[in-house]
């Protein structure tokens, strides 16, 4: 399934550039009901890059409970250009990607505790998990554009 998984992972970046091209910097960084912007909602995504990649190792080196997750941004992304948040996407998904790639058969069969979720996680599962985390934001994007719109 690990192939299925990074095809989603992906197609996040072609459906993010879609949904943003000709989208002001104010829009992007716009605040909807105390939410996060579209550019936080993008840099969360790249720092959640980082974190899985840590707990990919985690899981390869017999860490029994992975990292927890990253719930607030740890940069000012609204201050950044989304050219420059897109970029920083676009260079941790191609890592992310890699390191799922790069993993033999033996690693895909290892696995950890997810902190939040409490369950054992092989990488393909983190891979499935992060693919759904995506959907969630590329949605939440979507809400933010239409409240915006009208």
């Amino acid at each position: 399934m690990l192939p299925f998984h990074i095809e989603r992972l992906q197609g996040v970046l072609p459906r993010l550039k879609e949904k943003i091209l000709g989208i002001s910097d104010e829009v992007l960084s716009t605040c909807v009901a105390g939410k996060w912007s579209i550019k936080q909602n993008i840099g969360h995504l790249s720092e959640l890059d980082i974190v899985s990649g840590a707990r990919i190792q985690e899981i390869i080196h017999g860490t029994r409970v992975m990292s927890p997750a990253v719930f607030e941004p740890k940069e000012d992304y609204n201050a950044q250009s989304i050219a420059t948040v897109v970029r920083t996407f676009e260079i941790s998904r191609t890592e992310s990607i890699a390191r799922y790639r790069n993993l033999n058969f033996s690693e895909l069969e290892k696995s950890s505790l997810h902190p939040r979720l409490n369950v054992k996680m092989t990488p393909v599962d983190l891979a499935l998990f992060e693919a759904e985390h995506d959907d969630h934001h590329l949605v939440r994007i979507s809400e933010i554009l239409a409240v915006l719109s009208k």
